[in-house]
């Protein structure tokens, strides 16, 4: 299509161009994206034409969207034709023009219903030219350089397409089922521009995965909470559910498919598990419940369709990993680790590990894995190949159902068995194994009372176990039901009786005679067989034995009986005093006292101590012990009071000592002043004194304080403390 060009002799970019413009006369220069030279046109959007039963609906609503259509179509192909700065105005400043494409992308209808619409003369000509107009004009707004005088500024153009969205990733993910399948080349090439253009949508298309992982969780929520409710889904909620799924697995596989740089994403956010689950949950139930309703349905092939899309999914982001290990075999061994944690976790859905195991063999990536990683934990290689290759082995051997009894599988669904391996089975209990192990007598009950519920789903699971005990199979078991054939006690009994499973307590009434009256019984806590217990039975707060409230604690003077008795064992000391004892004592004392020998220097000090006692007795005795507070052979400590005295003298001395003389702690000539005691409490301090307190107090963590222990341990030898 040809576009008609404006001015630009200097090729400028569309958001450096300024273009003429009068108004009224007055000539002025515009930016070439402006609201000026918007076009004000009323868009018409796109509408979906009128579908029944999967056929074009015939009548006046169909001609109604033709009409509709046909605007539509001239809309858009007016769009195009507009010229380059005037097209980006109208984009920017009209919002019915992004309106108008955005109606189509979410109401056109996707690859896999296309033949509905070529089913229909009128629809597919006007379909056609709209599917196409919408491509190119998506095409001309990701469109950097139309020609060297019609361009824009590469960040320029991301920044315009991320602000004002015109382009977005519920944009992205709308087209991708539309233009996925016939134009991959274009829609590669596309989502490739996108993302260079503006990184931002990156960050975007990590949120648009994570909805895809809660839509696949919705979308079970849905049906487990029908089938707990009760609830029968409709037939159609159950085909809306199924084209739904099919819609979001297409998406999510072309985007895969075609823009393959976002499988760092899918990795990160888990995806490969979120594909097993719902593969393995969902859809085998939705299958189902569409298969009991309508077992020809043409839904059972679009949820086959979509178990390939989401096998094709984990396919592409598991290879990642082989991808990084054959580029890099250097640092393999955490690509190599990945990948086996990938599939060891994905053993907990056995349906899509067999389906996956027939599609995509498992030993060919163990084989690349095993050249490209020699280091790998072989403990773990081993034990992937034995569950996908053993238990495959073991399904192939013993055939697939598809868990409704031995009906033949529909028409749609032939092919798919084929290829994928049968259509849907009931999910296994557990993870696959490497042998199969044989059933106990009630696994094998409880299958067969399955399998009849599976063809039977209205009867009660303890009605079919009475059947099932009566009949050797399981098919004679649901041809007598069917037939009208059951035993009279039987077809008296309640279809719907419900199974209880026996109590294994009631055992010990056979065994013991005692009624079973609670948990406990029979057990070592029982007061009812055992005579002592184990244990304490705690009853209410508390321990036993302890009081009960702060008044019953406080009146308890148990303890006191306690103390009583140990002072009273101090009363057996003898009081008894032996004079005679003492003064034999002090003899022998005296007598060993002199034949002890001393050094010249100790006789020395004996002499000097000597002295001073002397002096110290010429005075009056009584005089002597008041006035001196001397330590005499009697006493029992030193007199407090003297002690202090003579710690105030010896401070004295040492004021005197460091002030160079003076008789106080206040010095009269050039020394210091740390007088911080003062004069009486009530009669003033001078400006001195509080001077010394503050400077006591604030250098007094200067020197530390370890004499503690040494002093109280000096006081407690002399009898000023009790010990």
């Amino acid at each position: 299509m040809v576009f008609v060009t404006f001015e630009n002799e200097k090729n400028l970019p569309l958001n450096e161009l300024l273009l003429p413009f009068d108004e009224d006369g007055v000539k002025r220069k515009l930016p070439a994206l402006h609201e000026k030279w918007m076009e004000s046109r009323c868009f018409t959007k796109y509408v979906s034409f009128p579908m029944r039963n999967g056929l074009v609906e015939e009548g006046a609503a169909l001609d109604q969207w033709v009409s509709e259509s046909e605007w539509f179509v001239k809309d858009m192909e007016w769009l195009l034709g507009l010229e380059h700065f005037r097209f980006w105005s109208t984009l920017v400043h009209n919002p019915g023009a992004i309106e108008s494409v955005i109606s189509f992308t979410q109401n056109a209808i996707p690859y896999y219903l296309v033949g509905v619409v070529r089913s229909s003369a009128k629809v597919f000509p006007l379909y056609s030219a709209a599917h196409r107009c919408i491509l190119q004009v998506i095409c001309r707004m990701i469109t950097q350089r139309e020609s060297d005088r019609c361009w824009v500024g590469k960040e320029f153009l991301g920044e315009l397409l991320y602000k004002h969205y015109l382009v977005s990733i519920p944009l992205l993910f709308d087209l991708l089922p539309i233009y996925g399948r016939d134009n991959r080349q274009v829609l590669s090439l596309m989502l490739q521009t996108i993302f260079k253009l503006q990184p931002k949508y990156r960050q975007d298309l990590r949120v648009g995965l994570q909805f895809l992982q809660n839509t696949f969780k919705t979308i079970q929520h849905r049906i487990e909470t029908d089938r707990i409710d009760g609830n029968l889904a409709t037939c159609s909620a159950l085909n809306d559910l199924a084209i739904y799924t099919l819609d979001c697995c297409s998406c999510l596989s072309l985007l895969i498919e075609l823009y393959p740089d976002i499988r760092p994403i899918c990795a990160d956010i888990a995806l490969e598990q979120s594909i097993s689950n719902f593969y393995d949950n969902t859809i085998v139930l939705l299958y189902k419940n569409i298969f009991a309703m309508d077992n020809e349905s043409p839904y059972l092939a679009y949820l086959n369709s979509a178990r390939l899309e989401l096998l094709a999914t984990y396919r592409a982001v598991v290879n990642l990993q082989l991808e990084t290990i054959q580029e890099n075999p250097q640092a393999s061994l955490v690509p190599a680790d990945k990948f086996l944690c990938v599939l060891t976790e994905t053993l907990s859905d056995p349906i899509f590990v067999r389906d996956y195991q027939r599609h995509y063999p498992v030993e060919r990536d163990l084989d690349i894995l095993k050249q490209g990683c020699p280091g790998v934990d072989s403990f773990k290689l081993d034990f992937v190949q034995n569950a996908y290759c053993s238990g495959m082995a073991g399904e192939e051997e013993n055939g697939l159902t598809n868990g409704h009894g031995d009906g033949e599988l529909p028409e749609e669904d032939e092919s798919f068995g084929e290829a994928a391996g049968g259509v849907m089975e009931e999910p296994e209990a557990g993870p696959s194994r490497s042998t199969v192990e044989p059933l106990t007598p009630e696994q094998q009950i409880e299958a067969n009372v399955r399998k009849v519920l599976d063809v039977l789903p209205h009867l009660g699971d303890g009605f079919v176990r009475k059947i099932l005990v009566r009949y050797d199979d399981v098919e004679q078991a649901i041809a007598a039901v069917l037939e009208g054939n059951l035993p009279p006690d039987l077809a008296d009994a309640d279809p719907s009786e419900p199974y209880i499973p026996p109590d294994k307590t009631d055992n010990f009434f056979l065994e013991t005679g005692i009624e079973r009256l609670n948990i406990y019984d029979g057990d070592e806590l029982d007061v009812m067989v055992h005579d002592k217990i184990k244990g304490v039975i705690k009853k209410g707060k508390g321990m036993p034995g302890q009081p009960k409230n702060l008044k019953e604690m406080l009146d308890d003077k148990s303890h006191v009986k306690e103390m009583k008795g140990r002072y009273q064992e101090y009363s057996n000391v003898c009081d008894e005093y032996d004079d005679e004892y003492d003064d034999s004592f002090d003899a022998m004392a005296d007598s060993e006292s002199k034949t002890v020998r001393l050094s010249a220097q100790m006789r020395n000090a004996l002499v000097d101590e000597l002295d001073d006692e002397d002096e110290e007795e010429e005075g009056d005795e009584d005089d002597a012990k008041q006035e001196s507070g001397g330590k005499k052979p009697l006493d029992f400590c030193v007199n407090p009071e003297t002690i202090r005295q003579r710690n105030e003298e010896r401070r004295r001395s040492k004021y005197q000592a460091r002030d160079g003389g003076g008789g106080g702690p206040a010095p009269s000539g050039g020394g210091q002043n740390r007088d911080v005691v003062g004069k009486a409490k009530g009669q003033g301090q001078n400006k001195e004194v509080l001077n010394n307190r503050k400077h006591k107090n604030e250098n007094k963590s200067s020197r530390a304080n370890h004499n503690r222990k040494q002093g109280a341990t000096f006081k407690r030898n002399k009898g000023m403390i009790p010990s």
